[in-house]
């Protein structure tokens, strides 16, 4: 993500326009591809812009949207709002953990998890994305916070290979 989406997902955040309002707008502009490409055409009239912005989406969205659209940055708003949700979590000091397995692990395992990843990166809580991946062998992938701990099989095997072939 560039700065400029990032800009724009804190000023979405701090305007405190509420999740749905962002969610549904995300998921206009998902189900109907043709509104996007209207306010992301320079033919199109400001004017008329704004009066279908006005028409389709939530009332506490509109000015913002409008003020994306005039300043021609449409095209990243699906950047900007999943910049604003991770914006949105790191505010509420919520962490967003993805964990890559070959058998799902219980409740039990998840809780561990988590535990361990709020005393790791001082969070209040912990999201956890679940991701069935067999190639892994055994084991399990962590990623969080921009790092990874591998206590997977396949890595654990990457990690002897490259070790043997150091020698």
């Amino acid at each position: 993500m560039t700065e400029t989406t990032n800009n724009y997902a804190e000023v979405l955040y701090e305007l405190g326009i509420s999740e749905e309002a962002v969610r549904d707008t995300k998921e206009i502009f998902k189900s109907v591809p043709k509104v996007k490409e209207l306010l992301e055409n320079p033919v199109v009239a400001f004017s008329q812009k704004e009066r279908v912005i006005s028409r389709i989406f939530p009332g506490e969205i509109q000015n913002f949207l409008k003020v994306v659209c005039r300043h021609h940055k449409i095209d990243k708003i699906e950047e900007i709002i999943e910049a604003y949700k991770s914006y949105s979590l790191k505010k509420k000091n919520i962490l967003k953990a993805v964990l890559y397995y070959v058998t799902e692990p219980g409740e039990e395992q998840k809780a561990g998890i988590r535990k361990f990843l709020a005393g790791e990166f001082s969070a209040d809580e912990v999201q956890l994305v679940l991701i069935e991946k067999k190639e892994l062998i055994g084991g399990f992938v962590l990623q969080a916070g921009g790092r990874e701990f591998d206590w997977s099989l396949l890595g654990r095997y990457r990690n002897l290979k490259q070790k043997l072939t150091r020698r």
